[in-house]
Parts: C-alpha cells; sequence; structure tokens
C-alpha cells in the first residue's frame, strides 16, 4: 500500500526524535542506603536543608550561618577549612563595578603523592530573596557529599581542593581573590566548578579552560553519563556569561564547567527552594564531581597538555571527540561529496545551478518567515496571557510551550516547504537548504570551528540519503526500502541537531522563542527528502500533522498556567528614603501589579520614577511614610589640590547596618584614579564617544559594620556630588499593609523585598 513507507517513516522519526529527548534527562536519585563510596543525592539533601533554609546573600546574617555550616561540616569530615577573608573590586562589567569583602571557604583532602590539586568549586552565596537551594546550594551539596565519598576510600594521588567562594553572585568576586591573592592558587592543576540558572535538568558540561581536549578525553572515560559539546563553549564565550570557572581559564588552568538549567522560573527567585529542586539534577552534578575528582585525582596534572578539541554526544551517553585541527579536513571532505551529489543531480536533470540557488533563498525564507511567525505567537501570548506578562522569563509549565512552539515551528516549516515545492523541485529545494548548511559548516570552520560538527555530520549523512532516495527515484512512488534508507540517514541528524533546538527552548525561554524556531526550521532543513516522502510537498496532510497537536499542546498550557504557593506570582515592592530631599517612596519594576501590591499605588497619587537603582528600571513611583532611617554616612579624612587635580581620601559606611552599598560621583568631575578598600583603579582619559550619562560608581557587598575607605583622585573642575545608598533585604514591617498572599514572591532580586536609604553629599 502507498501508505506503508510513509507510515513507517513517520512513526520512526517520531521515535528517534522522542527518544533522543528523552536522553537529555539526569540520572534516578541514588539513596541514602547506597554504599558509603557512592554518591548519594539524598544524602546530599540533608546538607541543602540547612544551606538553602534561608536566603545568603554575600554580608547577610543567613550568609554567616551558611559559612558556619560548611566549615562545621568540611571540620566533621576530617579536612580542616580555612576561610579566606579578602577585599575584592572587578571592573570586567564595567561602571558601576563590583566590589565585596569576601569570605571564601577553602579545605585541602591531601593527596598521597600529589602532582597538582583537583580544584572542585562551587558558590555558597545567594541573592536576595532567594534561598538559591539550585543555584548554588546544589553545588555546595555535591561537593560535600563528593568529599564524604572521597573519604571513605584510600587517599588519591593527588590533593582535592575544595573551594567554596563568595559573592560570585556580585561578578565572580569569590573566585577573583582566590586566584588573586589565596596561596594554594598555584597549586591548581585543574578546576571542575559546579553551577546551576534553573531547578532540574540534566547537568551538562558548557564551557571549558584552554587546553580542553585533555580533560574532555578523561570526561568521556570516567563520568557514567557525560552530556557535553563543543558548542556550548562557543555559545556561551559569544553570550558573555561567566562563572567562576572563568577565573580559571583567565590564569591559564584547564577546567570544565557544569550547570542545569531547565525549570528556569525559579532561578533567582524566592522560589529556588528544596522542595522545587529536582534531586536528579544534584545526583548528576554529583557524579560528575565524585568520578572526575576520582580519575583527575589519580593523574599526572603537571603537564596535561594544551591542545583543543571537538566534541559531541551520539546516542546516549556516548561522547566523541576529535583534535581541533581536523575541522578543516572534515569541512573540506563534506564540501567534496556535496559537489559530488549536485554532479549526480544535474546528470540525471533533478537539479540545475541556478535552482538550487533559488532553493536556498526559499529556504532562507521559510527560516525567516518560521522564526517571525513563532516570535509573534510567543509575543502575543505574553501580552495576552495574564500569568505569562508577568513571568521575567519563562513559565513554571515551560515544557508544555515548548513543545506547542515547536510544533507550530515545524507546522509552518511544513506549509512554507509545500509553497516553495510548487515552485521548485524536490531535489533542487533540498540541496538549497543543504546549500545553507554548507555554508554554514564553512564559516563554523573558520571562526567556531567547536561548533563545526553539528553542521558537518547531519550535513553529509543528509547529502548520502538524498542522492539515494530523491535523486535515485525521482517521481517515483516511495518504497519500505526508501523510508528504510531515509530514516537510517536521519539517525546522525536527530542525534546530533535535534538537541540543538530543545536545548535553545530550555536556555533562551519563551520571550525569545524566535530564535529556537529558527533552530527548528534549520534541522527541518535536514529532513526535506522526509517531508516530501511523506507527501508534504503535494498535501496539507503534514502541516496539520503538525498544527493540530500543537494547538492541543497551547491549549493545555494556556489552561495550566497560573499561580500556587508553589508557584508563586513574581511581584516587586521596595520602600525607598531619599534623605536628600527628605521623601520616601514606594518603588516598583513591574509593569502588571496584583491587587497586594497595587494598594501602595493609588491611580490619583502615582509620580514619574525618579529614584534611581542600579540595573534595575523602576517602572512605579508612589509616595509613601518618611521614616526616620538614617542616610549613609561619608567622613572625610584627607581633601588636597594639586595641579588640577583633587585628591579625597573618605570612609563611607551604613550607619543602618546594610550589607550592601551603592556609591557614585554625581557631579560631572572626571574621575582619574581611585582606590576602594584598597583595591585600586586608573582610569583612562575618556575619548568623545564615551557616554555623557555613565558616572563613575561602584556597588559594594558584604559591608563592614566599620564602612570601607574610598581614595577618589578627580579633576578639579568644580565642587564634587557623591550620591550614597544602601540596601537591606527586606521592607520595613510598620508600614507593610497586610501580610502578603502566599502566592506572591518577591522578584526581581535586586529591588523586591528591599529598603533603600540615600543621601548626597559635597565634601
Amino acid at each position: 500500500m502507498a501508505w506503508s513507507p510513509r507510515l513507517a517513516a513517520a512513526l520512526a522519526l517520531v521515535a528517534l526524535v522522542a527518544l533522543r529527548i528523552a536522553q537529555l534527562s539526569p540520572p534516578d536519585v541514588v539513596p541514602a542506603s547506597a554504599p558509603p563510596e557512592v554518591f548519594s543525592a539524598e544524602r546530599a539533601r540533608a546538607h541543602l536543608a540547612q544551606i538553602a533554609a534561608e536566603p545568603r546573600p554575600t554580608g547577610s546574617a543567613g550568609h554567616r550561618r551558611a559559612r558556619d555550616y560548611l566549615l562545621g561540616e568540611l571540620s566533621k569530615l576530617g579536612v580542616q577549612p580555612q576561610v579566606q577573608r579578602a577585599s575584592v573590586l572587578s571592573r570586567q562589567w564595567g561602571l558601576p563595578y563590583d566590589a565585596a569583602h569576601v569570605e571564601n571557604i577553602v579545605a585541602r583532602l591531601p593527596g598521597a603523592d600529589s602532582t597538582r590539586a583537583v580544584a572542585l568549586v562551587a558558590h555558597y552565596d545567594s541573592v536576595p530573596g532567594s534561598p538559591g537551594a539550585a543555584d548554588d546550594g546544589s553545588g555546595v551539596a555535591a561537593l560535600l557529599e563528593a568529599l564524604r565519598a572521597l573519604k571513605s576510600v584510600p587517599p588519591l594521588r593527588n590533593d582535592v581542593l575544595l573551594l567554596f567562594t563568595d559573592a560570585e553572585e556580585g561578578g565572580v568576586l569569590g573566585g577573583k581573590a582566590f586566584m588573586d591573592e589565596h596561596p594554594l592558587r598555584g597549586e591548581v592543576g585543574i578546576a571542575l566548578n559546579f553551577d546551576a540558572r534553573g531547578a532540574g535538568g540534566v547537568v551538562a558540561m558548557f564551557d571549558t579552560g584552554p587546553g580542553d581536549a585533555f580533560p574532555v578525553r578523561e570526561l568521556a572515560s570516567a563520568a557514567a553519563y557525560p552530556v557535553a559539546s563543543s558548542l556550548f563553549p562557543e555559545v556561551a564565550r559569544r553570550m558573555g556569561h561567566s562563572t567562576d570557572l572563568s577565573v580559571f581559564k583567565r590564569a591559564g588552568i584547564p577546567g570544565l564547567n557544569f550547570a542545569f538549567s531547565d525549570a528556569a522560573a525559579h532561578y533567582h527567585a524566592p522560589s529556588d527552594t528544596v522542595g522545587n529542586l529536582d534531586l536528579r539534577s544534584v545526583q548528576h552534578a554529583g557524579d560528575y564531581a565524585l568520578s572526575l575528582a576520582r580519575r583527575f585525582g589519580a593523574l599526572d596534572l603537571r603537564d596535561p597538555g594544551r591542545g583543543d578539541a571537538v566534541y559531541f554526544n551520539t546516542w546516549g551517553a556516548h561522547l566523541v571527540s576529535h583534535p581541533i585541527g581536523w575541522t578543516l579536513p572534515i569541512a573540506a571532505l563534506v564540501t567534496c561529496l556535496f559537489a559530488g551529489v549536485v554532479l549526480h543531480a544535474a546528470r540525471r536533470r533533478a537539479a540545475s545551478p541556478g535552482r538550487i540557488a533559488a532553493g536556498l533563498l526559499a529556504f532562507l525564507a521559510l527560516l525567516l518567515g518560521v522564526a517571525a511567525a513563532v516570535g509573534g505567537l510567543a509575543w502575543i501570548l505574553r501580552s495576552a496571557h495574564p500569568a505569562l506578562r508577568v513571568m521575567p522569563f519563562e513559565p513554571y509549565n515551560a515544557p508544555a510551550y515548548r513543545l506547542a512552539l515547536a510544533l507550530a515551528a515545524l507546522a509552518a516549516c511544513a506549509a512554507g516547504y509545500r509553497f516553495f515545492r510548487r515552485r521548485l523541485g524536490a531535489c533542487e529545494l533540498a540541496l538549497g537548504a543543504l546549500l545553507l548548511w554548507l555554508l554554514l559548516l564553512a564559516a563554523a570552520s573558520l571562526f567556531m570551528p567547536g561548533a563545526s560538527f553539528y553542521f558537518a555530520w547531519p550535513l553529509a549523512f543528509a547529502l548520502l540519503g538524498l542522492a539515494a532516495v530523491t535523486i535515485r527515484r525521482g517521481d517515483a512512488p516511495p518504497t519500505l526500502a526508501d523510508a528504510a534508507i531515509l530514516v537510517a540517514a536521519a539517525v546522525p541528524a536527530v542525534a546530533l541537531a535535534v538537541p540543538g533546538p530543545y536545548l535553545f527552548f530550555v536556555a533562551l525561554g519563551l520571550p525569545k522563542a524566535a530564535v529556537p524556531a529558527l533552530a527548528v526550521a534549520l534541522v527541518f532543513g535536514l529532513f526535506l527528502p522526509h517531508a516530501e516522502l511523506l507527501g508534504g510537498g503535494r498535501s496539507t496532510r503534514l502541516s496539520l500533522a503538525f498544527a493540530l497537536p500543537g494547538l492541543a499542546a497551547l491549549l493545555v498550557a494556556c489552561a495550566t498556567t497560573g499561580f500556587t504557593e508553589a508557584r508563586p506570582r513574581p511581584a516587586s515592592l521596595a520602600y525607598a528614603v531619599d534623605a536628600a530631599a527628605g521623601k520616601a517612596h514606594w518603588l516598583s519594576a513591574d509593569r502588571d501589579l496584583d491587587p497586594w501590591t497595587a494598594a501602595y499605588f493609588p491611580d490619583d497619587r502615582g509620580q514619574a520614577p525618579s529614584f534611581a537603582v542600579p540595573f534595575v528600571r523602576v517602572t512605579r513611583q508612589a509616595e509613601a511614610p518618611a521614616l526616620a532611617l538614617p542616610a549613609p554616612s561619608l567622613t572625610v579624612l584627607g581633601d588636597v589640590r594639586r595641579d588640577g587635580v583633587r585628591a579625597l581620601r573618605l570612609r563611607v559606611a551604613s550607619s543602618r547596618g546594610a550589607p550592601w552599598l551603592f556609591a557614585e560621583v554625581a557631579s560631572p568631575n572626571r574621575v582619574i584614579r581611585a582606590e576602594v578598600d584598597g583595591q585600586g583603579v586608573e582610569e583612562p582619559v575618556r575619548g568623545a564617544d564615551a557616554k555623557p550619562d555613565v558616572r563613575w560608581g561602584f556597588t559594594y557587598m558584604g559591608l563592614p559594620s566599620g564602612g570601607i575607605e574610598w581614595s577618589l583622585e578627580v579633576e578639579d573642575s568644580g565642587p564634587i556630588e557623591i550620591r550614597l545608598m544602601d540596601q537591606t533585604y527586606e521592607l520595613p514591617g510598620e508600614l507593610v499593609r497586610g501580610q502578603r498572599p502566599s502566592e506572591l514572591m518577591g522578584v526581581p532580586y535586586r529591588l523586591a523585598d528591599s529598603t533603600f536609604v540615600s543621601g548626597s553629599f559635597r565634601p
């Protein structure tokens, strides 16, 4: 029967895709009854319950309790922890600079004959308002449980350093302090960092240090379920992500970076609790930490090699790697294969160069159309659905929306294919799409070699399938043999290319759905012969086969999107006192106010936002009762004018004992150099292209009770004005109007549930 090959191919492709996506799941949790040398996430959960019992931003009471707990547990495990206290300032992200007083915790498990140390790294601070069970309580708990398992067996050859960094959330400041000042920094042979930006999902190795061929080879050998791809670092580096591994990378130390990123609705939110954390992700992280500590702990780390590699997962947990120098030869071979298939198609009169170029343009139009359609659909959903409007990143039931949008993208792809198929032949369209893949392979091989595998192998097998079926059979009815050949040719594409759109949906969320939709359409280009076999060029059935379940998934997603106590609604409310003006304000960053928060912003008393908070766009401001809260203090310790330069030595402090301070030079005086708590900064002369509205300043986390010293040299061009603002992480209880509903949570963390007091000074 004519439909049998189509049905067989459809069922096989659906099964392959479903199986590949299912493989992107973390392993099962190992129970606490497991042997002592085995990592158990259930055992790690006991640490999580203590570490994530409350928020622990740097300098807070919760932070001190977490520090003391770690010191106690490390001592119980038989290692002698040390606290590295340091002042640190980073200019990485520009003005205002990030600064902090950090308290890193360092412990060493001695090896029998150490060559260099294996550093296991996680940060123990959290953002304000969030218990940080996933970010990064999961990493801290995983390392504690891994240390317990390491202690249950004879010592390794190499030392193992446990580094629990501070103020990672303030700009990787604890890691910078360790690499700048700690005496053990020179002993690190390899660094393994564990972090999170969601509440679950598979733990991927998403970034590496220099010379990654050696650690990746050992990762493939030692880890039970490695999820890794050299595409990830290429993307991460261009997106500007920074974790504690970055300081080791800059020092030239090899390393691997691990994180999970699903369920991102809980990221940096009060809902990042132990109850919302998927313990399977902790199990996956701990499995990596323990297996790699043992692997690298047994090797000679004095000269690990400096070569880089291209690496990727195939089916299951199989990790393949090859030297990065193979990239161009592989690309050349695939190019020759493409040329051969084009010649074969031309000889059989199935395609011509001109019409292949037309197929390329058609496929480019299809890509843009699909991205615009799905991006527009996501925008409509976020604009129309009241619950989606207030979620900063993605909804709690994100998987339902991902499925719906992926099916919508595929339906648009099928509809676009049918439209262009009326004007071009099946072989011409397929070769046009594969020509784009070839161009992307060439660009990746030259500029992003770690991503080259993503285009090389799926393209090569797609070309073989095209030549064996579409070109060979022409317009003849498909057979079961044709279906089998196309399904076999699709196996590498499913293994290597299909995870890309899925991981883009996870990483970018609903607001940027156009990007994963574009990735879906790009991958669809590998399957145009399959679309033709399934009748997509002549009928609307293929697009309907995607559109109808996509619509059902969308209806289910919209119907199940809402807020509960376990899945609270984000809402921001802050209290601010402008001591210089003698006024107080309620602030919010929300576009849509919930009823409880709206009571603080009556329409007839609304104000244009005037109270500035760094890194936050305040959208609403209203008058508030003025409490007698003291402004931060500024004391002039020295003031010298010489040769048109004014040198000030100041002491700034929080009269309220706040853990966070913001300082800026509010006047137009150009800052020449400064020193913040002993950390020097020399500013270059700003050119004509400098932004006039960017003022010199810094934020300081973990502010000591006595304040910090700040030295400042500025051009003596007129009076200098300095603005100071401190932040505590709670609202004034006497002004809060009734208990906040349990289905609300304070987000974003830089503003919500905080009290700010600012003051202006003219020293």
